[in-house]
């Protein structure tokens, strides 16, 4: 009996973590900014289950807030993510203090096995 439950405590907690890395990964990618933005480029990806941006003014974890809002801690300013007309991630419009400038999502970043919530929580070793 004590085994059925861990078994489904640790099933819970695989899909609930996985469910989070999957909704954050969609975000990941390179995005592109106009010529004369403070930020030609920026690139999100996902480390250890957290959203990360990085462009030449630094980096700064991205916490979802609500939707495809996003906190940009380090900066005390909002990402707003874009989508077509089939769902998918195609901009986002950055807010920070005086700076309002949008870039378009030029491609996907990939998480590799050993980000997966799966791998992390059994330890997985790849050789």
């Amino acid at each position: 009996m004590k085994q059925l439950i861990l078994f489904s405590i640790l099933s819970l907690h695989f899909l609930t973590g996985n469910a989070q890395t999957d909704s954050l990964q969609q975000y990941t990618g390179k995005y592109k900014f106009p010529d004369g933005s403070p930020v030609t480029e920026m690139t999100l990806t996902l480390e250890n289950g957290v959203l990360l941006g990085n462009s030449v003014m630094g980096s700064s974890e991205f916490r979802k807030t609500e939707g495809d809002v996003f906190e940009i801690v380090a900066y005390s300013g909002t990402a707003t993510f874009k989508r077509n007309t089939e769902s998918k991630i195609t901009s986002v419009r950055i807010v920070v203090g005086s700076i309002d400038m949008e870039g378009t999502k030029t491609e996907g970043v990939a998480v590799s096995l050993i980000e997966h919530p799966l791998a992390r929580s059994l330890k997985w070793k790849i050789n």
